[in-house]
């Protein structure tokens, strides 16, 4: 729905008498200021901001999807999408940011610290990396691998949220891992197997992390993370930051603080 209001919305007149949509051959006659029909759309408005230009800045969403809209002073007219000045910045962006993306985030961090996940370093590392985690993903075993040092070291700590989805038997390894007396030490004996496909199935432990991995997968799927790893991770300045996949060269430094 929001890659199609901004496609009939973005480079388009929106008139609060008439709404005209160059991708659309009719027009509605509908009295209103146009953020009364944007709101009609689905769009929930959070907050306005003001901008340099003549335009009203406000932010909006669609399930939970940011968008900025700008609206002339009479309220008839509108532009959805980036306002950009000429030095090219997006005069939207940190209103989206404090508005939309900071509390998402938080409100992110807070159901990560509610799942059940596998301790990986010392709990008291000031680092603190939520890490979905596939047993069977090589990328999560090599990212593991690069963290290792500073999880040595006692600088970072890695909590495994892990999930059953790239193998047929992940699911059941990733269970039988979360049913063990202790899931910490048999993540770290999957690892250590890893080259030889990993720690044996157990019915019994699985059975008993069975639930556990299955919420994780709904979570994750809930939160449209489609790669392992999928990291996060709050940075030096507290501010909650997301990679999704193996991260690059420049990532790995921000997260472990190289």
């Amino acid at each position: 729905m929001k890659k199609m209001l901004i496609g009939l919305l973005l480079a388009i007149i929106v008139v609060a008498g008439g709404v005209y949509i160059f991708t659309h051959s009719g027009a509605t006659d509908k009295q209103g200021d146009v953020l009364s029909f944007i709101k009609k759309q689905g769009v929930t408005i959070i907050d306005s901001f003001e901008t340099p230009s003549e335009l009203t800045g406000y932010i909006g969403t669609y399930k939970d999807e940011p968008m900025s809209i700008y609206v002339t002073a009479d309220k008839r007219y509108a532009v959805v999408g980036d306002l950009i000045d000429a030095e090219g910045k997006n005069l939207g962006a940190d209103a989206i940011y404090q508005l939309v993306t900071k509390p998402q985030n938080e409100k992110l961090w807070q159901q990560l610290e509610q799942t059940d996940w596998v301790q990986d370093g010392d709990k008291n590392a000031p680092r603190i990396v939520y890490t979905f985690t596939d047993p069977f993903c090589p990328y999560c075993h090599k990212f593991r691998d690069m963290a290792d040092p500073f999880i040595a070291e006692g600088k970072v700590q890695f909590r495994h949220i892990l999930v059953g989805i790239l193998q047929e038997n992940s699911l059941a390894v990733a269970a039988t891992i979360m049913g063990s007396d202790s899931p910490e030490e048999a993540f770290q004996q999957h690892r250590q197997l890893s080259n030889k496909g990993g720690i044996t199935v157990d019915n019994a432990k699985a059975s008993k992390g069975n639930d556990s991995v299955l919420a994780n997968n709904h979570l994750m799927e809930a939160l449209h993370m489609h790669a392992t790893p999928t990291s996060v991770y709050k940075d030096n300045d507290g501010e909650i930051q997301i990679v999704e996949g193996m991260p690059v060269q420049q990532e790995l430094s921000r997260i472990f603080e190289e």
